[in-house]
């Protein structure tokens, strides 16, 4: 196979990045091997998209046949993580990888991030099991999520149960994160729209049945899995910024009249904002927030919200 280096790829904007998201309830069998097995069959059929990165679900490979964990879950790690680490270094590609992770004689549900490389280079794990998660020995993770360094930009993870906390939510926006994979066992379509549109970044869904969902910053759906296709691929652009019409909406003319093909901006009428996006790859974003002035939603909010405290 003749593979395409990343370098060499054209890129409508400086970061377009491609993001893959797999459900796995197409998949007949139930053993560790076989299951990965067939995800990796059908990873490099996608290969061919030359992904940036690719999500897999909740503890997709570790099916526990009993309530507690034992030290079966625990041997499967390096059955799990050593074939998506080969796959990673050959294709160029990031993975996030759930599975159940025992450190210090305590188990939790996790997600390891790996590199490009084959390196992993950050661990997430799960803040709020549910009960029975907890009932079969799954520690809770520690506060605040953490937000992981790539070489496209930042990425949170959350898994399953933490959809019901808003506040971590919060927390990986403040850090910066740019895109928050959502791994889990169930699909949950209306939190993560609402996530993505209040904290404007995109949001991948990656549940084990379908659909896998991808979500813009404005909450709109990019791209969804079904029963034709058990997965989601789809180009984000990360040199995205979303703006209220208050400070900003006059400069649109001369933004568009000075960049023409190379933006697009897309206005949302009820919600009075607008998207700007470079559509160029020598064109950030941030040139542009420059060179005009445009107060982001979320600097106007913070801004909102100090000058509120002057009365």
């Amino acid at each position: 196979m003749i593979l395409t280096s990343v370098k060499s790829l054209k890129r409508k904007s400086p970061r377009e990045i491609w993001v893959v998201s797999l459900t796995t309830h197409w998949i007949k069998t139930n053993t560790p091997k076989g299951i990965i097995k067939q995800i990796l069959d059908k990873m490099e059929r996608i290969s061919s998209y030359t992904p940036d990165i690719i999500c897999l679900p909740e503890t997709f490979a570790q099916v526990r046949s009993s309530k507690t964990l034992s030290e079966k879950d625990e041997e499967a790690v390096d059955l799990i993580t050593k074939p998506f680490i080969k796959f990673a270094k050959y294709h160029k590609c990031y993975i996030v990888c759930p599975l159940f992770i025992r450190k210090n004689n305590r188990f939790y549900n996790s997600a390891i991030l790996i590199n490009r490389e084959g390196n992993i280079i950050g661990e997430y794990d799960k803040i709020h099991p549910n009960e029975g998660e907890c009932d079969a020995g799954i520690t809770p993770g520690s506060l605040p999520p953490p937000v992981f360094e790539t070489d496209f930009g930042k990425i949170g993870i959350q898994i399953c149960f933490d959809i019901n906390w808003p506040e971590e939510w919060r927390s990986l926006k403040e850090q910066g994160a740019e895109i928050v994979f959502w791994v889990s066992a169930y699909p949950h379509g209306r939190r993560l729209s609402s996530y993505a549109c209040f904290y404007q970044y995109y949001v991948v869904g990656c549940p084990r049945e379908d659909p896998s969902l991808i979500f813009d910053i404005s909450g709109d759906l990019i791209t969804n899995s079904g029963r034709a296709e058990h997965y989601t691929i789809a180009p984000i652009n990360l040199e995205k910024v979303l703006c209220e019409v208050d400070f900003n909406s006059a400069k649109i003319p001369a933004i568009m009249e000075k960049y023409g093909r190379k933006i697009r901006i897309k206005r949302y009428h009820n919600e009075d904002w607008f998207t700007v996006e470079s559509r160029s790859p020598d064109l950030t974003i941030n040139q542009i927030v420059q060179e005009f002035d445009l107060l982001p939603f979320w600097n106007y909010i913070a801004r909102a919200d100090k000058y509120q405290k002057k009365f």
